[in-house]
């Protein structure tokens, strides 16, 4: 069985663009752990960027996570080296993502059931923003901008109840960059902003919050956002809270500086779930 430093690997879980996951078993500590190697061509990508430039984005994940410390964001336990040379970082094991609680994003023939396209119940997706919306608050203020937040990066503890551990910071900005290595963006096109879709580069914490809200209107509806002529979400579900419907017009602004900020996005939340 093969051995990733002092971890034995249990089978493979998924490649992703620049990483291949494993479920391992930490043999000292008895608990099990996800190994995220770095393997540029794991999962046959149109390489937007050079190698190097993946390697940079990797390591870069690695340190941000490491830096971090809240508990709605997933940490690093280790960063090692293979025998080749490349990075991985060993992750905790999670239970859960949001897609185990929604189904995929879009309606395919011969899908389970349990993979179609589901809405949440309102006191089953408040909680989750909430804390998606804590984490955000926490890494902005820190000048940290996720720019991928999506179901699939949204990890839980358990299926039910479970606490949120956002997590894939491969996209992450930290501080101001003028690079345009560092600006560049490649990722799910559902949940972007207007100004990531627009390919400007410059994008601040709000395009988190339009990324947030657009992912909290497919989590209320059961459907993608889509273009600007989407329904209201009170058109979809009739029986939305009005302040709820109205905060996720709000983040869905095409203008940034329009749409409310982290702390205010709480702010306006938290009396839904009697804070």
């Amino acid at each position: 069985m093969e051995t990733i430093g002092r971890y034995t690997v249990t089978r493979h879980l998924i490649d992703t663009v620049f990483s291949r996951l494993y479920l391992a078993s930490d043999q000292a500590l008895g608990r099990p752990v996800v190994i995220k190697v770095f393997a540029v061509d794991a999962a046959k990508p149109e390489p937007p960027f050079s190698r190097a430039e993946w390697l940079r984005r990797f390591v870069a994940e690695g340190r941000i996570m490491a830096s971090l410390d809240h508990i709605n964001i997933l940490r690093v336990h280790e960063i090692g080296r293979m025998p080749d040379g490349a990075p991985y970082l060993v992750l905790p094991f999670m239970r859960a993502n949001l897609p185990r609680l929604t189904g995929f994003d879009t309606d395919e023939p011969g899908m389970a059931e349990d993979e179609r396209p589901q809405r949440l119940a309102v006191s089953v997706a408040l909680p989750i923003l909430f804390q998606v919306l804590s984490a955000l608050a926490y890494l902005h203020g820190r000048g940290i901008v996720h720019r991928d937040i999506k179901p699939a990066n949204i990890l839980l503890t358990a299926r039910q109840e479970g606490v949120v551990k956002l997590c894939d910071f491969g996209m992450a900005r930290q501080g101001a960059a003028t690079d345009a290595a560092s600006n560049a963006w490649f990722g799910t096109l559902d949940y972007i902003s207007p100004e990531q879709r627009g390919g400007t580069g410059a994008v601040d914490g709000q395009t988190d919050i339009y990324s947030t809200a657009a992912m909290a209107y497919r989590l209320l509806s059961g459907q993608l956002p889509g273009d600007e002529a989407r329904p209201p979400l009170t058109e979809l579900v009739p029986s939305l809270p009005g302040a709820l419907a109205d905060w996720v017009a709000d983040g869905m602004a095409r203008d940034p500086a329009a749409r409310p900020t982290a702390p205010q996005s709480l702010a306006r939340i938290a009396p839904l779930l009697g804070r």
